[in-house]
């Protein structure tokens, strides 16, 4: 009896350890978190967004719930969602990223940016925007004073 006893209390430290050191949620694990939720309530996953922030909760609850409203406003003109892709990761230092990501819809692509910033061991959201504007830089990184073989 006392064996499994001890078995058993080194199986819950064991597990409450490996929980600990997964204490750093990564961005990836953040966006895929996101876009799970977002596929089933883009406003729940607004909030959970910003919910690995506490100080975008304590301090900009109106703009979050701003976000929110123009969000919803801007996704019944675009029709069903089709999922997501990512377009770019940045980096400034190991702490700091910027993750884009064109959302798939009917109408027309849409890009979410997170903005990620990891203070001490865990990464939360910074910022949180989206924009439409994908086929504005689409033609614009077309344009001749662009392409690679007229830099000189």
């Amino acid at each position: 009896m006392n064996r499994k006893i001890k078995l058993y209390a080194f199986i819950i430290l064991t597990v409450l350890s490996t929980n600990i050191l997964k204490a750093q949620t990564t961005p990836e694990e953040i966006t895929t978190e996101f876009f799970k939720t977002y596929e089933k309530s883009p406003l729940k996953a607004v909030d959970f967004a910003f919910r690995t922030n506490k100080w975008m909760l304590d301090r900009n609850k109106d703009g979050i719930e701003n976000l929110k409203t123009q969000l919803t406003s801007f996704l019944g003109l675009v029709g069903d969602y089709y999922g997501y892709e990512k377009i770019i990761e940045k980096s400034v230092g190991e702490s700091y990223k910027l993750v884009s990501y064109m959302i798939k819809y009917d109408r027309q692509p849409v890009r979410f940016t997170f903005v990620f910033y990891k203070p001490k061991d865990k990464w939360q959201v910074q910022n949180f925007q989206y924009d439409d504007n994908l086929d504005d830089e689409l033609e614009e990184s077309g344009k001749v004073y662009r392409l690679k073989e007229n830099w000189d």
